[in-house]
């Protein structure tokens, strides 16, 4: 076991402590050639940390592209090179909000059920022609947004370093799609008649993915996916609402079966304390982890679909506002598991939405 000291950015104070030598997983073998990845955002990759984080265990660094970077970012990916990690990019899709801004018309809605809404008790309730968005969730379900993301995609990737991977997130709808408040129900885009962009099918992520493809054909595409809620959810963050036995899962499994056709490796979106899946019921520290991933194997045989087994999963784990023991638990719950890899991000993850009314003739501006 080594420590990895003060590792992220000034004004990050994150102290990481992360086991690195090979750990035996349910006696079937070594983590040796696991991917091990550290998300970091251009201003905390300079080469002194990446030494320490090569020489700590990591085998490869993922850069946030966010547009923001410029030339700090084609500087901050040959650093990564240079220090011996092989190079990712991480390209945020679903949540954006200078395309929620532009286009308030593009964001998914908050309809359905109004169990959101004891989070946020003073919106007004709407008029006539007016509808909840959540803001600033720009999915890429709809014809109209899907080629203004592809298009962001190539900009962000142009004049950048080759990379060996390529990880896309949020793929999926908005937090809360049904209404009921839970942050893991992603299946819709709007769970009620009032619709400002035109839904797309259900493999419209895999057809993203596909695209990118086309865009970075050297590169391994892994999207990265937010599983559902579970059963005990409904006197909790589903407040009531019988989401676990309804349509959640089953949107759930048949836009997941599309993209497991596309993709072979596919990131699970694991920050397990802003997700509120800290909680005794799961065991140890951060057990949900495991449990999370079993059911990409365990739910959709029950859904129509079939088992996607937890090799073919890259664990993303929370860096950030946790303990270095935290960062340990939930390492040791994805080897246990059997993950392909993980992705450690120091950088935060944003998942945070709001409500915003939205007069619905904006549409036709």
């Amino acid at each position: 076991m080594r420590r990895l000291n003060n590792l992220c950015a000034p004004g990050l104070a994150v102290f990481v402590l992360l086991t690195v030598l090979p750990v035996v997983v349910n006696g079937a073998g070594e983590t040796q050639g696991r991917l091990q990845v550290v998300l970091l955002t251009a201003a905390q990759a300079d080469t002194p940390r990446l030494r320490d984080l090569k020489r700590d265990g990591y085998n490869a660094a993922a850069l946030i592209l966010d547009g923001g970077g410029g030339q700090s970012d084609s500087e901050a990916a040959r650093q990564i090179r240079r220090a011996g990690l092989e190079l990712y990019y991480w390209i945020e899709i679903g949540r954006s909000p200078t395309l929620a801004d532009a286009h308030p018309e593009w964001m998914a809605s908050l309809q359905g059920h109004p169990e959101w809404r004891r989070f946020f008790p003073k919106l007004p309730p709407t008029q006539t022609n007016e509808v909840v968005k959540n803001y600033p969730w720009v999915p890429v379900l709809y014809q109209e947004t899907f080629p203004v993301h592809l298009e962001r995609v190539k900009q962000l990737l142009a004049d950048k370093p080759a990379p060996k991977g390529i990880f896309l997130n949020d793929l999926q709808g908005a937090p809360s799609a049904c209404g009921c408040g839970h942050p893991l129900c992603r299946w819709t885009t709007d769970y009620g008649p009032i619709k400002t962009a035109t839904r797309l099918p259900n493999n419209a992520a895999a057809r993203f993915v596909a695209a990118v493809k086309k865009l970075s054909p050297a590169a391994k595409i892994i999207p990265v996916w937010t599983t559902e809620c579970e059963e005990h959810d409904r006197e909790g963050l589903c407040a009531g609402v019988g989401c676990f036995q309804g349509t959640c899962w089953r949107e759930f499994t048949a836009q997941l079966m599309t993209l497991a056709e596309e993709a072979e490796t596919i990131g699970a979106l694991l920050p397990y304390r802003d997700f509120h899946r800290d909680l005794p019921a799961y065991g140890p520290t951060a057990g949900w982890i495991k449990h999370a991933l079993a059911s990409f194997s365990e739910m959709p045989p029950k859904r129509n679909g079939t088992a996607i087994p937890t090799h073919r999963l890259i664990a993303i784990l929370q860096g950030w506002d946790v303990t270095p023991k935290e960062i340990n638990a939930q390492i040791l719950q994805s080897e246990e598991a059997g993950a392909a890899g993980y992705v450690v991000a120091l950088a935060r993850i944003e998942q945070s939405w709001e409500p915003r009314i939205v007069n619905t003739k904006v549409a036709d501006r």
